[in-house]
């Protein structure tokens, strides 16, 4: 029986150009990150971009979280210490005063056709709902962009970012632990997501995907556009109930 509906968000709940995104996040970040740690910029840039790619790396032991992983390569790699309160202070401000305002005609940030009703139509038939965005980015810069989405007032029982998560997707591992934190079990959630590679869990943990990206993936339950989910819902739990009977 379905009781829990977990969406992903960039190009799910949120239209985003988000290559774009993280461009402009990394640029401003690493110029500031240098101007307070009198490092070259192009250092930095470089350490920055490194640092979201060791996110990526599956196999970790779940003991740091991906904010200390991250912070520790910057410092590493560079010498700039994320960990320090003040320059922690400076990013923090950034992502919740200046980031905001960053979307522009290039990211085109706004919220996806559907998204919303999506996520209330969940809701409304008593599902709980958790947001499963993938955790390489700061709790501040995830709240960016589910304004950006217009999620940011919608009763989420879980959001993962950085500093809650130990892994990221489609590591089994960051499943287990997010849907673990929201009381829901694999074999009772339905995942909403655009992307075949990390919205399905690897290896397998019992947890269906229903897909709104291109294509068909053989193992999803369902295929559709995130217009037609809420109008949907009712035959979606029902395939979902056949699924996993």
């Amino acid at each position: 029986m379905l009781k829990a509906v977990v969406f992903d968000m960039d190009e799910t709940l949120l239209q985003i150009n988000l290559s774009a995104f993280i461009a402009v996040l990394a640029r401003d970040e690493s110029s500031l990150l240098a101007q307070i740690g009198r490092r070259d910029p192009f250092t930095v840039f470089a350490a920055y971009l490194r640092g979201m790619l060791d996110l990526q790396a599956g196999g970790r032991d779940g003991e740091r979280t991906n904010r200390q992983i991250f912070d520790e390569g910057i410092e590493r790699r560079c010498g700039v210490m994320l960990s320090d309160p003040v320059i922690a202070d400076v990013l923090t401000y950034y992502e919740r005063e200046v980031l905001p305002g960053r979307n522009d005609r290039v990211i085109q940030a706004g919220p996806m056709p559907g998204g919303i009703e999506a996520v209330e139509a969940c809701l409304d038939r008593g599902l709980a709902v958790g947001l499963f965005t993938n955790p390489s980015f700061s709790k501040a810069c995830i709240e960016c962009r589910m304004r950006w989405a217009g999620i940011d007032a919608l009763p989420f029982s879980h959001v993962t970012y950085m500093e809650n998560s130990h892994h990221c997707k489609p590591d089994a591992a960051y499943y287990r632990e997010a849907l673990a934190a929201m009381g829901a079990a694999p074999e009772e959630t339905l995942m909403v997501g655009n992307d075949p590679k990390r919205d399905f869990p690897k290896p397998d943990i019992g947890l269906a995907t229903a897909y709104v990206g291109s294509g068909r993936p053989a193992r999803a339950i369902w295929c559709g556009r995130m217009g037609d989910f809420a109008a949907q819902l009712d035959d979606i739990a029902a395939g979902f109930a056949g699924q996993t009977a």
